[in-house]
């Protein structure tokens, strides 16, 4: 005669939020559907929670962003010092680019939420001791600093939309072959080209407005 045995099912109990836990959440939330999506209740979904869980450890939605700022800032693969400094720069912003190519919700959090990473000031540092040492004074380095920085903003949102952008140049092409000489010529030349330009860009943004060397 058989015995039934009572058979208990075990329960997974979820994880228990803590903040770095919210955090890398954020973050595979924005990566995959992108910043707009960012809400704290849905989050919470994402971390099968209450959304007033997530107020224990998150003050709000600026302290979640601005610590998902230092984690991408604490993660960027730091370049090793360049004696020259127009490679000194260009090594710095490409690491800049790289990440914002990985990371391009950044772009938006930098120009429109007014939030920024302490942790990135050693890879500013950089720039601006080079920008010195190129003979640069006063109020230029922080504006080719600037300059530099609003070109990687640009160009990385460029990146993205680079298949819609090569339709429109032919669209506009097209629109401009009879009155529009210049803009046709340009635009027909533009024609299987691939941008892969933005180190020899940085140079020559620095060529361009950096004091003559004298020997």
């Amino acid at each position: 005669m058989a015995v039934r045995g009572s058979a208990s099912k075990e329960t997974v109990k979820p994880k228990p939020l803590d903040r770095d836990r919210i955090v890398s959440a954020a973050l595979r939330l924005v990566r995959r559907e992108g910043i707009a999506r960012l809400t704290m209740r849905r989050l919470a979904r994402e971390l099968d929670a209450g959304a007033m869980s997530l107020y224990r450890h998150i003050a709000d939605r600026d302290d979640l962003l601005l610590a998902m700022l230092d984690h991408v800032a604490q993660s960027i693969q730091v370049p090793a010092p360049q004696a020259d400094e127009t490679a000194e720069i260009m090594a710095v912003m490409k690491a800049f680019h790289d990440t914002f190519r990985t990371d391009p919700w950044l772009v938006g959090v930098l120009l429109n939420e007014g939030q920024a990473s302490l942790h990135i000031l050693p890879l500013v540092e950089r720039i601006f001791s080079a920008l010195y040492r190129l003979g640069l004074e006063g109020e230029q380095v922080i504006e080719v600093y600037l300059l530099l920085i609003h070109y990687s903003y640009g160009e990385s949102l460029s990146f993205e939309t680079a298949g819609k952008r090569k339709h429109l140049l032919e669209t506009f092409g097209v629109a401009a072959a009879d009155r529009y000489p210049a803009s046709a010529a340009a635009m027909s030349a533009a024609r299987g080209w691939q941008y892969r330009e933005f180190q020899p860009n940085i140079a020559r943004i620095l060529k361009a407005i950096t004091p003559r060397q004298t020997v």
